[in-house]
């Protein structure tokens, strides 16, 4: 199942378009440049947690980006327990996982979409499987 397959609605986030505002680069300071160029063609351009794939407004834009970078690495294009939701700028990770170390990963992962402002892990729960049958 993808990671777009997995995608929660939050309703806060529908009709939240603020024009221009905060164009400032996400969590680590990097901008995807080729993005903000096409969202640059809109008047006003969309803030960066708005930016669909291709640069046009969605609302969600951020959170399906988050999918794709997601889907696109090997380490956790299979992983099928977590979920995603967008509150803004900031991505919720839900679910269960068993390895610390992948959630570092999906972390990871997430902080660098651009537009990514934190990433919440407070509803993921991690824990270990029981010893072999």
């Amino acid at each position: 199942m993808s990671w777009l397959d997995r995608i929660a609605a939050d309703p806060a986030v529908e009709g939240s378009h603020k024009g221009g505002a905060g164009m400032g680069p996400g969590l680590t300071g990097n901008y995807d440049q080729d993005l903000r160029e096409k969202a640059g063609l809109h008047n006003p351009p969309p803030p960066p947690e708005c930016m669909g794939v291709e640069g046009e407004y969605d609302a969600g834009g951020l959170v399906k980006r988050v999918a794709i970078a997601l889907d696109s690495d090997p380490n956790t294009s299979t992983i099928d327990s977590i979920s995603l939701v967008q509150q803004g700028s900031v991505i919720a990770l839900q679910g269960q996982i068993t390895d610390q170390k992948v959630l570092d990963q999906i972390v990871h992962i997430v902080s660098q979409v651009d537009g990514t402002r934190a990433v919440d892990t407070d509803a993921v729960a991690v824990s270990h499987p029981g010893p072999a049958q």
